[in-house]
């Protein structure tokens, strides 16, 4: 019989929280369980945190937060998607979000973030470090497009203009973290697997 290849690389992010302090991150990893924040976060917080879920469409947040029983609702979110966490206690937390590393052999070898379009938070879906001047959404974006950096307190604001990005030189967009970007049209984002698990 012939050989049938398997690649399981199982990796981790890991999250750094303030007392009273907002992060907006995003997954990373192929899930094991079932996506949610039960899956994702479980009680890595303690019981009051919360979690803002940007959905796409509505162009709005999904709320949840964690108490006894777990998360609230059972919004799912999927790698890439866009998230805030919340940490409502009074000591610095680390939220470590793990799972399978995104790969060819389970069908992530390119990843498609379709119709982006306004202000819209979206996330780099593989769990590396980017050059954001490298990724195929600020090549495609238009003159005077925006993209929006959380630094823990306010927003770092970058524009494209017709020499480029206003970015700092080997500006990178952290792994697992998520932004938001204004564009003027519509834009399908689509990015390779950047690394060989070969």
């Amino acid at each position: 019989a012939a050989d049938v290849p398997s690649v399981n690389v199982v990796g981790y992010g890991k999250v750094v929280i303030g007392p009273g302090k907002l992060v907006l991150v995003a997954t990373t990893f192929e899930t094991f369980g079932d996506s949610t924040l039960n899956d994702l976060v479980g009680n890595q917080l303690p019981n009051g945190s919360g979690a803002f879920i940007w959905d796409r469409v509505s162009k709005t947040y999904k709320t949840s937060t964690l108490g006894r029983g777990g998360w609230s609702g059972t919004n799912v979110i999927i790698r890439g998607d866009a998230f805030w966490l919340k940490n409502t206690g009074s000591t610095t937390n680390v939220v470590t979000l793990k799972g399978e590393v995104p790969y060819y052999y389970n069908d992530s070898a390119t990843t498609t973030v379709s119709q982006i379009s306004g202000i819209d938070a979206v996330a780099y879906a593989y769990p590396v470090d980017a050059f954001w001047t490298n990724t195929a959404l600020a090549k495609a974006a238009a003159v005077n497009d925006a993209l929006y950096i959380w630094n823990g307190g306010s927003y770092d604001v970058y524009t494209k203009g017709r020499a480029g990005w206003s970015t700092p030189a080997g500006f990178k967009i952290a792994a697992g973290r998520a932004f938001f970007v204004k564009t003027a049209a519509a834009i399908d984002w689509t990015e390779v697997a950047p690394y060989n698990l070969d």
